[in-house]
């Protein structure tokens, strides 16, 4: 999922529905439910705010359904289409209930038609540009806030009331992940949070202590949060191309020798009779050419080396109906053969860097070229090297 962006965040399709998307947003009108006139309930209040999402700045710039009714008749859109909107009909399916709830708003984001059968955007309200200024302005004015206890199935509701006592709060952007194992859109917990000033927004974050639940909350602006997010990854990143070049990473007891091998020996043949021996050997590369006599198998797990030398008869094996030794490497040949694998990565590395400079310097089309097969397999093996144990990714909370 990339980052969110306030303004923004809608989801699918209005009747689709917020919670099935990667994000869940609700926009709020500017008056706090304090400020709400008397004559007000709760329920006018809660449609009056449904409705102000739906054609606020936020959702109809990219809800393409709402788009798609508003250009057939100068903008207007019968109560009965936005009554097929599930939020907004678990709170009321009297149409009458729904106009006349909106007609109290003070907002005046919403015209009603003579006949009361449909609504639409003033046309004095027209939506802002979407471009990068528009965005830009947006960030400054939202707040990343983290706490909310995802564990516990929050969900939108709660946090409307938790953030009804504030002032101009315009916009709630719900963060979701995508989790593999229930394969759902899951809370992270985090949610951010526009007003509608810079004002407002640094009221909120002056504030000495909030919580949720019992739990204090963190509170940032959302740019210091996606520049802190940016930092964080450099960081990861440096210290992977770190772990990459340091033979600490590379598995021990996982490099074997070989030796007798014929001249028309491929390195595919070599790998597909270790296979045969023992389909669970996970071969990482194999350092040889054809028509060399010997070669490196280096295995992607720790003592894989040891296990494949345990299932050989006197340390042989035939190979292409050669009678081909191997021998493990261990101690300071293995350290060396690792320190060799490691230059060789970097090398690769560098030429490879080396050869996207250029490409982007000349500006031109790049044509591809392949290599003869040993050389090819060789590179592409090495670069296409996993490590044994994936490590699950952690949600970006």
């Amino acid at each position: 999922m990339t980052e969110v962006e306030a303004k923004t965040a809608a989801t699918e399709e209005t009747t689709k529905e917020e919670e099935e998307a990667p994000e869940t947003t609700a926009e709020q009108t500017e008056e706090s439910a304090q400020e709400t006139s008397e004559n007000v309930s709760k329920l006018e209040a809660s449609i009056i705010r449904q409705l102000e999402y739906y054609f606020g700045d936020a959702n109809l710039a990219r809800d393409k359904f709402l788009q798609e009714q508003i250009s057939k008749d100068e903008g207007w859109v019968p109560v009965d289409v936005l009554l097929t909107f599930k939020r907004l009909k678990s709170l009321s399916e009297d149409k009458k209930v729904i106009v006349d709830a909106i007609e109290k708003s003070d907002e005046g984001l919403i015209e009603i038609s003579e006949d009361r059968e449909k609504l639409r955007r003033h046309p004095e309200r027209p939506l802002p540009e979407q471009n990068e200024e528009t965005r830009k302005e947006i960030y400054g004015r939202t707040v990343y806030v983290k706490g909310f206890a995802p564990e516990e199935g929050t969900q939108m509701s709660e946090l409307l009331e938790f953030f009804e006592p504030f002032e101009k709060i315009t916009n709630i952007v719900m963060r979701k992940y995508h989790d593999k194992a229930t394969k759902k859109y899951l809370f992270k917990g985090s949610v951010f949070v526009t007003f509608a000033t810079k004002d407002h927004c640094a009221e909120f974050l002056k504030k000495e202590k909030l919580e949720y639940k019992g739990k204090e909350l963190i509170r940032k602006m959302q740019d210091d949060y996606f520049e802190e997010k940016k930092a964080e990854r450099r960081k990861k990143d440096k210290k992977k191309e770190e772990d990459r070049f340091n033979i600490d990473h590379l598995p021990k007891g996982a490099c074997v020798h070989l030796s007798g091998f014929n001249k028309d020996t491929s390195r595919e043949t070599i790998k597909e009779t270790i296979l045969k021996l023992d389909e669970s050997l996970e071969v990482a590369f194999i350092d040889y050419a054809k028509t060399d006599t010997e070669g490196t198998v280096r295995f992607a797990a720790d003592d894989a080396g040891k296990k494949f030398m345990e299932k050989l008869t006197d340390s042989k094996i035939q190979i292409d109906e050669e009678e081909i030794t191997a021998r493990l490497l261990e101690g300071d040949e293995e350290k060396e053969f690792l320190r060799k694998v490691v230059k060789d990565q970097q090398a690769r590395r560098q030429a490879s860097n080396a050869r996207n400079k250029g490409r982007h310097q000349k500006g031109g089309k790049h044509h591809g070229h392949h290599r003869n097969g040993g050389e090819k397999r060789k590179a592409d093996e090495e670069s296409k090297e996993q490590p044994a144990k994936k490590k699950a990714q952690e949600a970006d909370a």
